[in-house]
This record gives C-alpha cells, structure tokens and sequence, in this order.
C-alpha cells in the first residue's frame, strides 16, 4: 500500500525550515548553552543567572521595585520571576512587601544577606563573562552584543 502523501512533510515551508534552520531554535540551543556554562560559575554561590540578574536589579534599587518593574527589567515573565523569587526568599535573600502607595502592588527589596551574596556573585559573572569571551573571541562578542541588543530593541517595536 502507497503511503499518503504529507502536506506538511511536502511544503515549501517545512522544506526551508529543513535547509535554513529556525532562528529562535538556534536562540533558544545558544541561550541554554551559554546559561549553563554561565550556571556553572554561579553554582559556588548557589545561583542561577537569572536569580543573579534578579539580586543585580535589586542591588541598585534600595527602595524596591515592583514584582512588574523587575519582570520588565530582567525580561522574564511574571511566573519565572515569582518562582525565582519564591526560591530567594527561603533563602533570606529578598523580602515582598505591599507597596505603600498601592495595596495591590508588591514591591520586592534586597536584604542585608542578599546584598553580600550579590557581591561574593559579581566575580563569578565576571569569570563566566571572560570565558566566554575566550570561547567565542571578542570580536564576535562584540558583534553578538550588538547584533542581540538590536533584535530586543526591535522585537520590543523600538
């Protein structure tokens, strides 16, 4: 028996995805890759980088901000962040409180021991920011920062 013929398996579409490649596949294996390898570095302070861009957002704020502000800052959505931010406060690292000036509004804070980690945490992203630069060369991270700067620039309709 002749096997059916695929629309899907027969499309132009699906015969240039198999050729090009997908851009945010490619995104998504170079993100996993280089957060793994920056993980690895973190990991002596028990962090991810996400955690760790959540403490370096905060660290500058004194006052707080808003689990919304943050989100936005760090582009992440709201249930990574609240995960991430769950996992924090067990660790006495950040404190959510109500805002004062909107009783529905959290504002999330650094606490004096989230502070330390940060600090103790700034080498190691520096370690995993020279690595990578030695992997990749830093002409091409140049380029790469510029070339990812533009797209979220662009995709946010900047």
């Amino acid at each position: 028996m002749a096997r059916k013929p695929d629309p899907v398996l027969e499309s132009a579409a699906f015969r240039q995805l198999m050729e090009e490649g997908c851009t945010v596949l490619r995104l998504h294996a170079a993100t996993r890759l280089s957060m793994q390898a920056y993980n690895g570095f973190m990991a002596e302070v028990d962090l991810t980088m996400p955690q760790f861009a959540t403490l370096a957002s905060l660290y500058q704020e004194e006052a707080g901000l808003s689990v919304t502000e943050l989100a936005q800052l760090i582009g992440v959505d709201s249930t990574t962040l609240t995960r991430n931010l769950r996992l924090l406060e067990r660790r006495a690292l950040v404190l959510q409180d109500i805002a004062a000036d909107d009783r529905r509004r959290r504002v999330v804070r650094l606490t004096p021991e989230g502070r330390k980690l940060f600090v103790r945490a700034v080498p190691l992203w520096h370690k995993a920011q020279a690595a990578l630069k030695k992997r990749l060369g830093v002409t091409q991270i140049e380029a790469l920062d510029k070339q990812l700067t533009q797209v979220v620039e662009k995709l946010r309709g900047r």
